[in-house]
């Protein structure tokens, strides 16, 4: 029996619940309005996106694939990296949709915060956050992931933590720029909007490293034990 596609079977799956889509949409809607009265508030509506996908992304692969929701896929012998990675695809898609299509509208309207937003810092946080949040909620159930990151971020916004220092006021060194990489993986809000100047290479390195971690996690998932077995 030929395995089902992938892409359509976690499709079908539905990995995001409702009420989260339906949040999502809100949050363009919104973001759209905002962006048409004003197209410099473009920053705005993808801040809010970039927080919904915090949760989209941490979809949670192995307890539902330990729950036998994925079998189809699973027990066919097909090859199990290539069908994490689209469950990751899947996962991220309908953030990704919301991105762009707020973005296109910022280019249409002539935001100046547009073009950062298809290449640039904005466009380094949102492949931070999808890569970043799926793989830390890969063994976690669904949504977990995403909660205790927020968590974590609010409660570094309570104790008023300066988390990214201006440049000027540091010397500039290999260490700082490890630092300001490290920084932008805890928070990558810090690239939305305009805020201090990050050393050079920290964007692009925080980017490599949550590519690295979600390659490591893709290339883990070969060995993972996943079936349902009688272990009495």
């Amino acid at each position: 029996m030929r395995s089902p596609s992938p892409a359509r079977f976690f499709l079908a799956m539905r990995l995001h619940p409702p009420y989260a889509l339906a949040i999502l949409a809100m949050v363009v809607a919104v973001g759209m309005w905002t962006t048409v009265v004003s197209p410099a508030e473009l920053d705005s509506g993808l801040g809010m996106v970039l927080f919904v996908q915090m949760f989209l992304a941490s979809s949670g692969f192995l307890v539902r694939a330990r729950r036998g929701h994925f079998d189809p896929l699973l027990v066919g012998g097909g090859d199990r990296v290539a069908t994490v990675a689209w469950h990751w695809v899947v996962s991220i898609a309908p953030g990704l949709a919301a991105w762009i299509c707020l973005a296109s509208a910022g280019s249409i309207l002539g935001s100046p915060a547009a073009a950062s937003a298809f290449v640039g810092g904005r466009a380094a946080a949102l492949l931070i956050v999808s890569a970043l949040s799926w793989t830390a909620g890969f063994t976690l159930p669904r949504g977990a992931a995403g909660l205790v990151w927020a968590a974590a971020l609010l409660g570094l916004l309570l104790r008023g933590t300066d988390l990214l220092p201006p440049v000027a006021l540091l010397p500039v060194s290999s260490a700082m720029a490890l630092r300001h990489a490290l920084t932008l993986l805890i928070c990558p809000f810090l690239l939305i909007g305009n805020h201090a100047l990050v050393t050079p290479g920290a964007i692009g390195a925080a980017a490599l490293f949550s590519s690295v971690f979600l390659l490591a996690a893709w290339r883990a998932s070969g060995g993972l034990d996943v079936y349902l077995v009688d272990r009495t």
